[in-house]
């Protein structure tokens, strides 16, 4: 998925929702992060009482599956894998047509040959059974889990990227249908309900304001794809979301560019030292950029246990930010 996507598509479906514009904004921030930082990274001197801080990776620049990044970091956010869904298509496949070996072993009994390479068990598949259930572990923890309470709302928006990422970039046609699909996400995450595990029997096919915000996004695209430079096509993103908010909203609510927002809140609020060192811990673990960065740990360590039940213990996708929430 696009970065301006990741930002805009997720702004403009909190407007369609009538979610208040600036946990709509917020969201779309936590959202567009991700694309921030991936690897590689420009590399942070913060500290603090000789703590190191550590950026979560959220994937790599390249294109390159078989190159997983930094503690396998493109399979935790930028192609998270299908599991049973793609196992029962190439199981079928494999009935039909000969090959497709892998399939037929355990995921625990993979060769050291295929250590290093991709299984075809762990493909990307847009909008996956396992990316909604994703999504409902932060619903449903939100109800009761106290560390996911204080970053719910990083957290679904870290995990918004991930699943936005798992429609592929080259048709507009999956950019549209990825944006419904992340109307519905927000939708259930504003109600507390958890999404459907699969079907698109979704409550946004009945919503006027989102079908009509839809079909603009639809006729807008194409023209995205002709428009030359980054900066064009983000105009055409303003233009559109101008119509549902109010001008000041569309404005930074910092004097730093976007993306650079998060990181000087950070270190405005820890008055951090030219040195980087945190002068006020307690202050920095209430910024933007900690609390997307304690989500993105969180996610990341939550895929490696799934990873693991299912057999791939030699993806460890497990990251460490360098503290624990207080």
């Amino acid at each position: 998925m696009t970065s301006l996507f990741h930002f805009y598509g997720t702004y403009l479906a909190g407007l369609a929702l009538n979610i208040e514009p600036r946990t709509a904004r917020l969201l779309a921030k936590y959202a567009g992060q991700g694309v921030l930082q991936q690897a590689p990274q420009t590399r942070l001197n913060w500290h603090s009482d000789c703590t190191p801080v550590y950026p979560i990776h959220t994937g790599c620049s390249d294109s390159d599956i078989n190159n997983l990044g930094p503690f396998h970091c493109k399979l935790a956010f930028t192609h998270l894998p299908a599991f049973d869904e793609h196992k029962e298509a190439a199981i079928w496949s494999a009935n039909c047509v000969d090959g497709l070996a892998l399939i037929k072993q355990p995921a625990t009994q993979l060769n050291k040959s295929q250590l290093t390479e991709v299984p075809d068990l762990l493909t990307c598949q847009p909008d996956s059974r396992f990316a909604r259930t994703m999504l409902n572990d932060v619903i449903f923890k939100a109800r009761y889990h106290h560390k996911v309470q204080l970053m719910s709302e990083a957290l679904f928006g870290c995990r918004l990227y991930v699943y936005q990422n798992t429609w592929p970039l080259e048709h507009w046609q999956a950019l549209c249908q990825c944006w419904l699909a992340t109307c519905y996400a927000l939708h259930c995450w504003q109600h507390g309900q958890p999404l459907k595990l699969s079907g698109s029997d979704w409550q946004m096919q009945k919503n006027a304001r989102v079908q009509y915000i839809y079909r603009r996004l639809c006729a807008l695209y194409p023209k995205m794809i002709k428009t030359p430079n980054s900066v064009s096509r983000e105009r055409l993103w303003v233009s559109l979301i101008g119509d549902y908010t109010y001008p000041e909203s569309l404005e930074s609510d910092s004097k730093s560019p976007r993306d650079l927002a998060f990181l000087e809140q950070a270190r405005l609020l820890g008055r951090i030292t030219k040195a980087g060192r945190i002068q006020a811990i307690n202050e920095f673990k209430q910024s933007h950029w900690y609390m997307f960065n304690l989500a993105a740990s969180y996610h990341c360590n939550w895929f490696a246990q799934r990873l693991s039940e299912r057999g791939f213990k030699q993806f460890d996708t497990r990251q460490c930010l360098g503290f624990d929430v207080v």
